[in-house]
């Protein structure tokens, strides 16, 4: 019992420590987000917000089965981890900072499809409660600025994606060019 305890310590101890990482990063998109919502409330309806949500959902799901196939296919020594920790070979810098992004990217792809799905039971059971009419349009700035959040940290991780992989061809170009050279002399 306290060794499980300890586990469940140590990953809120980790999960603390990476949001206190991406607390600046994170309140500058919720900045923006709420600027959106504030412009845009008066002349929006909440039904116009469910093709963005579809998109949005279907985005991160292609985003999260991607990613996680590019971490297996190119790091299988990476997944070998989860199943035995002592065997865990090392990667380098670069590749343990490719490692890390594909993970950030699968994670912020699972939080968005988790705020999809939180986002949605809340218009379907908080909508029809008093207090949410009177406060209506409170609510809509909320709503309207979770969707916006949503979307900001997801096209977030595709920029994420892109510039990786433009990364990973620069360095291949890179080592194409030394095997070359190296070859000539």
């Amino acid at each position: 019992m306290k060794s499980r305890l300890l586990f469940y310590y140590k990953i809120i101890a980790m999960l603390a420590l990476f949001v206190l990482s991406r607390f600046v990063r994170h309140s500058i998109y919720l900045i923006f987000s709420l600027g959106v919502a504030f412009i845009t409330v008066d002349t929006l309806a909440l039904c116009s917000l469910s093709p963005i949500l579809s998109t949005l959902q279907n985005i991160s799901a292609a985003v999260f089965t991607l990613a996680g196939i590019w971490i297996a296919y190119s790091y299988p020594e990476a997944i070998s981890a989860y199943t035995n920790p002592d065997k865990v070979i090392l990667a380098s810098g670069d590749e343990t900072k490719r490692i890390e992004n594909l993970v950030l990217i699968i994670l912020t792809s699972a939080f968005v499809i988790i705020g999809i799905l939180i986002f949605n039971m809340s218009v379907v059971l908080l909508q029809p409660l008093d207090y949410v009419q009177e406060h209506k349009s409170i609510f809509k700035l909320l709503a309207v600025t979770s969707v916006v959040y949503l979307a900001v940290i997801q096209v977030v991780a595709i920029l994420t994606v892109m510039f990786t992989n433009i990364q990973f061809v620069n360095e291949l170009h890179k080592k194409n060019t030394e095997n070359l050279a190296n070859k000539d002399l």
